[in-house]
């Protein structure tokens, strides 16, 4: 979380201002550690070539100057301090096309926490110095694993000639901001693993995993993770990347995780990350349906299959099952029937189904009609969305009302004694129609005792709630006090 704030703030703070008259840029960081050294700080600064003020040089060109300092503070004290100016490519003349510049620089500081300020000027412009203060927390023990801060890549290639840039043997370009617009493909990622060895075991096989995740609820996405088996070094090297042309819009983290034999979590790092790809469904996130559950499915049984989650559906699920799926291909039918079970349960999307999938044929053999199956009428509907009532009262012959059933749940949905009254008014079929609920979300008819009675009586007011005294009626007493 801490490490999403720091670069939100930052980015937000350095992009408001997006005119020729004002500097626009970009400001992160990342924390490392060199066993038996000690830890460092690199700072990643992109510059929007566009925006920064150039002025003539000595050379009859044109070229911007950035200054730029990083204050450590802990307390009044400073522990470290550095500034520096950046130069602009030259350029021919004041016409010629500005790129985008950047800068990295790496400062070494010991573990503790700091006062991190940052100020950044465009030393050719009377505008104020873009400034920030955050608080920086570095902490590499030398006796547990660590994982480094997830350094974001823009591209990347094989050293060869080392450089400020170079990392286990690439070049690295950072990427300086947290946003993914639609024209990116993938999400490459740097990070390093510490002291494996000593908690490990030299040489011992350990796990890397990680995966994205929704930043909300942190639920883990679809097919996107993996994992490197490694084996136990002072540093392992993670460098890695996912395609993205499918992650729906929406906030996100990445995930690392450093794992032992028994599965048991050693370190963890995240990053924020905000995708925009409005051509993407988040119903069809994992593509990595084939040789699974679905894969034998016919067509026929895909289509059963997909109405009958359509009671526990969200309403952009039926929507798009209804809208989309229809006609369509069976790649797209076994992609969805498998990302709705996958969003349910990540890791065992299957069972999920099966279990429902009971659930379903008993639906049918408890409430099927000679026109109907039984998850498509009212009674399996609500027994698919909220499972076994605890209690169900069946009334088939009270001499003054329609055969009814009254449903009560102790717990449901975070919904404590909710109850929903069925009936049947043409006396015959096994199709129950639900006539009142007190559950939010469903039918409530202020008249139902008026109408399960009009088998017999007709009601002489058309606001009358309550025509209680039928001979023989208990739907009242059976409501108020399920059993």
């Amino acid at each position: 979380m801490k490490k999403y704030i720091t670069i939100l703030i930052l980015v937000v703070l350095f992009s408001t201002r997006s005119t020729a008259e004002n500097l626009k840029a970009y400001f992160t960081y990342c924390t490392f550690n060199i066993p038996d050294s000690g830890p460092y700080i690199e700072t990643y600064l992109s510059v929007v070539g566009s925006s920064a003020t150039y002025a003539k040089t000595a050379n009859n060109t044109y070229q911007s100057k950035i200054e730029v300092t990083l204050i450590f503070k802990q307390g009044e004290e400073i522990k470290k301090f550095k500034k520096y100016n950046l130069s602009s490519p030259e350029i021919k003349d004041s016409l010629s096309e500005r790129s985008n510049f950047m800068d990295q620089q790496r400062i070494t500081l010991p573990n503790g926490k700091y006062e991190f300020e940052v100020s950044i000027k465009d030393l050719n412009s009377t505008e104020a110095p873009f400034k920030s203060t955050q608080i920086l927390s570095i902490d590499y023990p030398n006796d547990k694993v660590s994982i480094s801060d997830i350094e974001l890549i823009e591209s990347l290639k094989k050293t060869t000639s080392k450089s400020v840039l170079t990392k286990s043997g690439y070049d690295i370009v950072p990427y300086t901001s947290d946003f993914y617009p639609e024209d990116f493909e993938k999400i490459a990622f740097y990070t390093e693993i510490y002291n494996a060895n000593k908690v490990i075991g030299e040489n011992e096989a350990f796990l890397i995993s990680y995966h994205i995740e929704t930043f909300e609820n942190k639920k883990m996405i679809g097919s996107y993770r993996s994992f490197a088996r490694e084996t136990a070094k002072p540093v392992n090297i993670l460098l890695k990347s996912f395609a993205i042309e499918s992650l729906p819009s929406g906030n996100y983290n990445l995930v690392v995780e450093a794992r032992n034999k028994q599965n048991e979590l050693l370190a963890e790092k995240k990053i924020f990350f905000q995708r925009s790809n409005p051509k993407s469904t988040p119903l069809l996130v994992s593509e990595d349906y084939l040789n699974t559950f679905v894969d034998n499915l016919t067509a026929k049984e895909l289509s059963e299959n997909i109405k009958s989650i359509e009671p526990i559906s969200t309403t952009v699920e039926i929507n798009y099952a209804e809208n989309q799926l229809k006609g369509k291909d069976e790649a797209m039918m076994k992609q969805y029937f498998y990302n709705f079970w996958l969003a349910r349960n990540d890791l065992d999307p299957e069972t999920e189904w099966k279990n429902y999938q009971e659930l379903v044929k008993t639906s049918n053999k408890l409430f099927t009609t000679g026109i109907k199956k039984g998850y498509t009428t009212d009674r399996g509907r609500i027994y698919l969305k909220y499972g076994k009532p605890n209690t169900r009262t069946v009334i088939n012959s009270e001499p003054s009302s329609y055969p009814y059933e009254i449903w009560h749940y102790h717990k449901v949905k975070g919904f404590s004694n909710k109850r929903f009254v069925f009936y049947s008014r043409d006396l015959v079929t096994n199709d129950y129609p639900l006539l009142h609920s007190d559950m939010p979300g469903h039918i409530y008819n202020a008249q139902w005792k008026v109408q399960l009675h009009k088998r017999t009586n007709q009601p002489r007011d058309m606001n009358e709630e309550n025509n209680d005294g039928h001979y023989g009626g208990r739907a009242d007493d059976y409501f108020k006090n399920p059993r």
